[in-house]
């Protein structure tokens, strides 16, 4: 990672992120197809889907979040050479 240029690590490390959030909004719009299709209580279901998706958006993006946050703690600090504080890190 060291020796490896900035904008190729930005893509590097940026395309999991973007497909993760990617595949979450696709099974959202999946979801919220079948649940249109019931036949009863299709738009109740429909309702409470939509108002759970911006939570569960929000919990992905807190999770992604602090999956980036420490890979980048994690490689400050391997940077910086210190091997105890990195083993600390997870």
């Amino acid at each position: 990672m060291k020796d490896m240029p900035v904008n190729k690590l930005m893509i590097q490390m940026g395309i999991p992120m973007i497909l993760s959030m990617a595949l979450q909004a696709v099974y959202n719009i999946v979801d919220s197809a079948f649940v249109g299709n019931m036949k009863a209580g299709s738009e109740t279901a429909l309702n409470a889907l939509t108002l759970v998706f911006p939570v569960q958006m929000l919990m992905v993006a807190v999770g992604i979040g602090t999956g980036v946050g420490t890979n980048a703690l994690l490689a400050r600090t391997l940077g910086q050479g210190d091997s105890k504080k990195a083993a600390k890190v997870n």
